[in-house]
């Protein structure tokens, strides 16, 4: 049976990779957390991430956006398909740090003049799930994190030690808007967990609630 896939997605500094874990431990032995392709260093999967990250850009913009929407997107499919068929773990459950969502929504934001409406960057991001969805499913569940933008940038500068550029804080504020469209497009597949005002473990409370398994009703982890 296909594994139930759930992604967890939002903007930089929103919290996805510490609560990927935390979720995936709830979970259980059903689980399987995956890394954040830029975590991922020892594999194929890596040596692309090394070549993408040369030009030293935290978003890996090398100057050549279509090239690099196409290879994030076969990154995409080729943990999907390692895990669906060529890598049986026995999890039931994919706990996704950052997915195909998070590649549609940068990568159309970069692809995208900066005076172009919100409405027409989203045109792009559809032509790309369109496009990676030839290959793999979308995610079963799209979890999207949310929280006050200014704190979210403060924890990104503190995590890497480097101010966010004006022209990258309007990459994340794009991107936000372009997360927030999406959900609105697709409230079946994403649940948005607001973490403004809410403790660590109220937001993971509420992952877990989000977290509906393959059967209607059925609810993976306890709460």
């Amino acid at each position: 049976m296909r594994k139930y896939w759930i992604t967890l997605e939002g903007i930089e500094g929103v919290g996805k990779t510490h609560l990927a874990r935390l979720l995936g431990s709830r979970l259980g032995s059903r689980a399987m957390v995956l890394s954040e392709v830029t975590d991922q260093r020892d594999s194929l999967i890596g040596q692309v991430i090394t070549a993408l990250s040369r030009a030293g850009d935290l978003w890996l913009r090398t100057g050549h956006p279509a090239t690099e929407t196409l290879a994030l997107l076969a990154l995409k499919v080729s943990e999907y398909e390692t895990l669906q068929h060529g890598h049986d773990t026995g999890a039931e459950v994919v706990v996704e740090d950052r997915g195909v969502d998070s590649v549609a929504v940068y990568q159309a934001a970069i692809l995208a003049d900066p005076d172009a409406s919100v409405e027409q960057v989203h045109v792009s991001a559809q032509r790309i799930y369109a496009a990676v969805a030839r290959w793999r499913p979308l995610p079963d569940r799209t979890l999207l994190l949310v929280d006050d933008f200014d704190v979210c940038v403060a924890r990104f500068e503190q995590r890497t030690g480097c101010a966010v550029s004006s022209a990258d804080r309007a990459l994340m504020r794009r991107a936000a808007e372009l997360y927030a469209v999406q959900a609105a497009l697709e409230p079946g597949r994403f649940c948005i967990v607001n973490r403004i005002d809410r403790s660590e473990q109220q937001t993971l409370e509420e992952l877990c609630r989000a977290c509906v398994g393959p059967m209607a009703g059925e609810q993976l982890c306890g709460t």
